[in-house]
Parts: C-alpha cells; sequence; structure tokens
C-alpha cells in the first residue's frame, strides 16, 4: 500500500483525499498517465540519513571543546546517538517547528549538555558553546537547554549504554 496520503488533482487544482480501501490500481495508473495524481506524504516523514548528516555537521561545529578521550571517536558516537532509536525520535523536528526545520536543535544541545555532564565534553561555560554552535546569533534561545536532562529516563539510560559502548572501542 502506498504511504502517505493520496491526492487527485485535476485540472481546477481541486483536492480530493481518497481512503486506502478505495484504491484502485487502474485508476492511479490512469491519475499518473493525466499527471492528476499527487503523492502527499504526512509531515512525519523524514529522511533519516539527512537527519544524521546534518545533527553531524551542527555537532562539529563544537569539536575543539572534546575531550581527548573522545577525540577520535566523537564523529562514531554520534553516528550512534543517532541511530539509537531511543534517541533519533528525539531529532526529529516537531510538525509545528519554525526555527529548526532540518533537526530538532533543542534536542541535540540536550544531548550536548548531558554529554557534557558525562566527560565528553570539556566543562566549559554555556555562552562559549553557543558561541560555536550559533555563531551568527548573539544570544540563541538553545543556550538555556545544555543545562536541561531528558524527559525520559529511558532516554539518559540509551545515552549512557552508548557511551559504555564507545569507551570499550
Amino acid at each position: 500500500m502506498l504511504l502517505g496520503s493520496l491526492l487527485a488533482t485535476t485540472l481546477r487544482m481541486t483536492e480530493i483525499k481518497v481512503p486506502p480501501e478505495k484504491l484502485y490500481t487502474t485508476e492511479i495508473y490512469q491519475a499518473a498517465c493525466n499527471g492528476w495524481l499527487i503523492i502527499k506524504y504526512p509531515d512525519n516523514h523524514h529522511d533519516s540519513s539527512a537527519i544524521i548528516n546534518k545533527v553531524q555537521a551542527y555537532v562539529l561545529r563544537i569539536e575543539p571543546f572534546v575531550t581527548t578521550h573522545y577525540k577520535s571517536l566523537i564523529v562514531t558516537l554520534w553516528t550512534e546517538i543517532c541511530q539509537s532509536e531511543e534517541l533519533n525520535a528525539m531529532l526529529i523536528p516537531k510538525s509545528k517547528a519554525r526555527k529548526c526545520k532540518d533537526f530538532d536543535k533543542y534536542s541535540v544541545v540536550r544531548i550536548i549538555g548531558v554529554l557534557r555532564e558525562l566527560g565528553v565534553y570539556e566543562q566549559r561555560s554555556d555562552p562559549k558553546f553557543d558561541a560555536l554552535l550559533e555563531p551568527d546569533t548573539h544570544d540563541s534561545p538553545y543556550r538555556r537547554y545544555l543545562g536541561q536532562s531528558f524527559e525520559k529516563r529511558s532516554q539518559m539510560q540509551a545515552l549512557k549504554e552508548i557511551i559504555e559502548h564507545i569507551r570499550k572501542i
């Protein structure tokens, strides 16, 4: 079955939502041949590899603050964080997000704050982290999230397990 809702668009550009139980292959084929078919995915459909790449690029800005033990492991650590089922759900942008459309920066900054407490990043002041993460803004709204922990205990447990796994490498 097709992902997302199926919209049949006529020349007058009106949308008709078609429930999945009323989809017929021949009608779909005819609509596609006539250019009347548009498949619209739900808002929560995100390309996880694109999110991982954007998060990696964002956190590489604070690479100078990585402690010596994790210097060679930081990319692997963030890859595992992004691939963790529990933590990846935090990175997907919220549907009503205006600023963070690529990934949820608030959650990434929370993870950075917890990693700082766990010894992955040096104990520097919040403004120093903020200056590297958001160089274009003087005082970004993300800075206050550096000191906040996770909302769920399972998220903290998943992060600690990832760090333990990385330490063994």
